[in-house]
């Protein structure tokens, strides 16, 4: 059943949108990068692709990626934290292109104990020369090592308070459940559509957590 996750987008100031938890100790900060959706889950292969519309832009935008991630697991966001460019490399936020520009965790590795979450924010910036058959899909993918047994991992959006978080749990993968951007009102019964702009750009107001299925029905 679709969920919608609390506190989404560029100008929200909360930490607790979206989180992944590691039930071990980790070696080394998690680092944000994305690429093309053109893989099959598990199996996503070499991850090298980042061609699709989303990654390289449109004139509308300038050619700059559109995907802007904020790590919040040491502290909350400004408002209007979506960066204006992507750079090249680590920065946090930034727009995500695979590994050429991304995002590593803040604060200390995880180390399976005391500090076991991290959490993060998102958002699409959709231009206005943006079309039906511009490539917009991706796969987010999360970067990170460890010594001994692997962590069990799991992924989940708010659908609580900021205050007081339920962190519902995502299964992420072909058939399973992923996150769609959307335009403000979306939701069951309403579709779940990003809005194209008149003019200039407009970033995503909406998180939805949906099934295959779901999205399938629109």
């Amino acid at each position: 059943m679709a969920g919608k996750a609390t506190g989404y987008g560029n100008l929200s100031t909360a930490r607790n949108v979206f989180s992944v938890n590691f039930s071990t100790a980790l070696s080394s900060l998690v680092r944000y990068g994305a690429y093309d959706n053109d893989q099959t889950f598990p199996a996503l292969g070499a991850l090298t692709s980042s061609g699709y519309t989303i990654f390289i832009g449109t004139a509308g935008n300038s050619n700059k990626p559109m995907i802007g991630l904020i790590d919040t697991t040491n502290a909350a966001p400004s408002s209007d934290w979506f960066p204006a460019s992507a750079t090249g490399g680590s920065a946090n936020p930034n727009r995500l292109k695979g590994l050429t520009s991304y995002v590593t965790q803040a604060g200390a590795i995880r180390d399976g104990s005391s500090n076991t979450r991290i959490t993060y924010n998102m958002a699409v910036e959709v231009p206005s020369d943006a079309t039906t058959s511009s490539t917009m899909s991706f796969d987010l993918v999360f970067f990170y090592t460890y010594t001994g047994a692997a962590p069990d991992v799991t992924h989940a959006y708010n659908s609580g308070t900021e205050g007081s978080p339920t962190w519902t749990t995502i299964t992420p993968g072909s058939g399973h459940q992923g996150v769609v951007h959307t335009r403000a009102g979306s939701g069951v019964g309403n579709g779940f559509y990003a809005n194209i702009p008149a003019s200039s750009v407009e970033k995503t107001a909406e998180g939805w957590i949906i099934t295959a299925a779901e999205k399938a029905a629109g």
